[in-house]
């Protein structure tokens, strides 16, 4: 079952990142207190989500216990392969979220978590981006259905 398993923000660009149980999620805007709230470059850069599987296969392979909150996506997910989502609409709750593109590593993350050749490391490992299309409250736990 696809479900949520942590979501996580930060206030201010840069700083580090926290849990919380519930978001609410605008249209058009993003995460209520999340650094990118109404302040993102692309519509499909409102949400970022990415599988806690895959973070894990990363610290076992690399033998780290890095936090799922430090790789800086918003939702962490469990039991489903985003990667597959793109192009796709997933609902949670209420809310609905167009899945545009894979989000890729950055060199920034990279720096931050200190470990040369991330970016590699993580190409097409990193999560997706999307829009939120439907407004609506999540929180951990919560399921997650693919709608087309």
């Amino acid at each position: 079952m696809a479900k949520i398993k942590a979501i996580n923000i930060t206030n201010l660009s840069g700083e580090k990142t926290f849990y919380i149980n519930q978001a609410i999620l605008n249209k058009n805007k993003g995460i209520i207190n999340d650094r990118y709230y109404e302040n993102f470059k692309n519509t499909y850069e409102q949400i970022t989500l990415i599988e806690s599987e895959k973070i894990d296969i990363f610290n076992h392979n690399r033998r780290e216990k890095i936090s799922y909150k430090d790789f800086r996506r918003n939702i962490i997910t469990s039991g489903i392969d985003l990667n597959q989502t793109i192009n796709k609409k997933i609902q949670i709750n209420d809310a609905v979220l167009k899945v545009y593109q894979l989000c890729q590593p950055c060199k920034y993350l990279q720096n931050k978590l200190n470990i040369n050749n991330l970016v590699k490391l993580l190409v097409n490992k990193s999560g997706v981006c999307a829009e939120i299309i439907k407004s609506g409250k999540i929180s951990t736990f919560d399921k997650i259905k693919i709608i087309n």
